[in-house]
């Protein structure tokens, strides 16, 4: 919660439903000279209603460039992390229609910005894995929020980073984009679409399936099996179906592989990308490379993709990936000690791609589905 008017109206609105705990979380940016005082606001509107804040704070340098994108991603990850430490699964965030058209009209300019949805998986991966959002306030205006709180007495704040004409939502908000009556009808409705998905899941963090699908989902698959969380440009997944019916064949995206493969399509990690110009896959809390959630005696160890390392493993280690497409083989991750190296005992890795893939697409519909073991587990590795 920020204090600003959308989110004191979703605290108010959820309060008066009364029909659930409340806990409220807050972050200080550490950006405006104000923040501390703005926390200090939400931590007295939280007392006075009797709901439990947690403030949570921003802290280290903050980049030059990119500032409000890089707020954004710490905000969501720091209050990600929060809940899930309190065992709290869905988080409920004050987007309202004016958010809906002003997204739409950013990706017109070329942002990849998502659409938000009354009912969504977080978009920030790993941090958001089996974390939902609920966006009840999506079918209503900004405006009309902000009147509700002025006839009500309740103040809020104004964050001057929502004038700064330097971002683009600014300019947009200046240039008078407004939602329409279509606009409001659609969000709210948006959480009704279940997806069928003719995807068949491997247990090895990727996906075939018998022929590329619209872009939408097709970007759901490229993001899952990639392991981050950028989304593709519509004009990359255009080409990628544009270039493939004209009879091409492989491409990379987003950190995945596309290619055709057994009469239909592979989608899976790309292995060039995971150590190039030295990096290595990311291991944030059990979730290795965004994919696979490793078991807790290999926290403190080494984790490599194979790739580069299948000759050293031992040959029944080699036998277990002869089923398996050279680059999901060289995608995998093995215990590397020394000169050696081992694949994970059988069962002991969790492929969270599939699950995740479910959620993106709409097939996880509610909390008690989201909650569910067989959501949270994964599916295990043979």
């Amino acid at each position: 919660m920020s204090g600003g008017g959308d989110s004191v109206a979703l605290l108010l609105l959820l309060w008066l439903w009364g029909q659930r705990p409340l806990e409220v979380f807050t972050v200080d940016h550490g950006i405006n000279p104000l923040s501390a005082d703005w926390v200090r606001g939400v931590e007295a509107l939280g007392h006075a209603l009797g709901v439990p804040v947690t403030a949570l704070r921003w802290a280290g340098d903050k980049p030059r460039n990119g500032l409000q994108a890089a707020a954004r991603r710490a905000r969501h990850c720091l209050i990600l992390e929060a809940a899930r430490a309190k065992d709290i699964r869905v988080l409920c965030l004050g987007h309202n229609a004016d958010d809906v058209a002003e997204a739409a009209a950013m990706r017109a300019e070329g942002s990849t910005v998502g659409a938000p949805k009354l009912w969504s998986p977080a978009p920030f991966w790993p941090q958001g894995e089996g974390m939902f959002y609920l966006r009840p306030l999506l079918g209503i205006g900004r405006e009309r929020l902000r009147d509700w709180l002025n006839a009500a007495g309740v103040s809020y704040v104004d964050d001057p980073a929502n004038a700064n004409p330097t971002y683009l939502r600014a300019r947009l908000r200046q240039q008078g984009v407004r939602p329409s009556s279509t606009d409001m009808r659609s969000a709210t409705l948006s959480a009704d679409l279940a997806v069928a998905m003719n995807v068949t899941p491997t247990g090895a963090a990727c996906f075939h399936i018998p022929a590329l699908p619209a872009p939408d989902m097709l970007s759901a698959l490229i993001v899952c099996a990639g392991g981050g969380d950028k989304l593709p440009r519509q004009a990359e997944l255009a080409h990628i179906l544009t270039a493939s019916a004209a009879g091409r064949r492989r491409f990379t995206l987003c950190g995945a592989r596309i290619e055709a493969h057994e009469g239909g399509w592979l989608i899976c990690r790309e292995p060039g990308d995971m150590t190039r110009n030295g990096s290595r896959p990311e291991r944030i809390g059990d979730i290795w490379d965004g994919r696979y959630r490793v078991p807790a005696y290999a926290i403190g160890g080494e984790i490599v993709p194979a790739k580069g390392h299948l000759n050293a493993l031992p040959p029944e280690d080699r036998l277990r990936l002869k089923g398996l497409p050279p680059a999901v083989r060289a995608a995998l991750p093995v215990l590397k000690h020394d000169e050696s190296a081992r694949l994970f005992a059988a069962g002991d890795l969790q492929d969270v791609t599939y699950n995740r893939l479910r959620a993106a697409l709409g097939l996880i519909r509610n909390e008690e589905e989201a909650c569910h073991p067989a959501f949270s587990c994964g599916l295990p590795v043979a």
